[in-house]
C-alpha cells in the first residue's frame, strides 16, 4: 500500500509506504515524481516506511534506471522509518547516489520535514 502525503509544497513530494505494493502503484508514484520533476526541475521527497515493503513484481531495475535518469533533478531524499535494517539500506545506497539521501528514524519526521524545507539542521537518526 502506498498513498500519497499532503507536503504543503509543489517541489516537496512525499509518499508513506507499507506491506505490499502493486507494481502499478510503484509506477503511479514514479510518474508523479516525473511529472513534478517536469514541471519545477528539481523536486526532493520523503518517503515514510513502515516495516519491509515489498512489491508484487521485481522493480529493482526500474528504481535503479529512475534513480540513474533523475539523480540530478531530486535535491532532497528524506527516509523516514521504524526499521534499522532500512536505515542501514539508506546510508548505503547515500554513498553510491549523487543525491543527497538521508533517514531519520520514524519519531523524528518532523526533523525530516525540516531539512527538507531549509528549516535548520536536522537531527539525523543513527544507523
Amino acid at each position: 500500500m502506498y498513498r500519497r502525503l499532503d507536503s504543503g509544497e509543489d517541489a516537496v513530494l512525499a509518499f508513506e509506504v507499507e506491506g505490499t505494493i502493486a507494481h502499478s502503484a510503484f509506477e503511479e508514484v514514479l510518474g508523479d515524481v516525473r511529472r513534478a520533476i517536469d514541471r519545477f526541475g528539481a523536486v526532493r521527497l520523503l518517503l515514510r516506511v513502515h516495516g519491509w515493503p515489498t512489491t508484487e513484481t521485481p522493480t529493482l531495475g526500474e528504481r535503479l534506471r529512475f534513480a540513474r535518469e533523475h539523480h540530478a533533478d531530486i535535491e532532497r531524499y528524506a527516509v523516514v522509518g521504524d526499521s534499522r535494517a532500512i536505515g542501514y539500506l539508506t546510508t548505503l545506497a547515500d554513498a553510491f547516489v549523487d543525491m543527497d539521501l538521508r533517514f531519520f528514524e520514524i519519531e523524528n519526521e518532523s526533523a525530516a520535514w525540516a531539512w527538507l524545507r531549509d528549516e535548520g539542521t536536522p537531527q539525523e537518526a543513527s544507523a
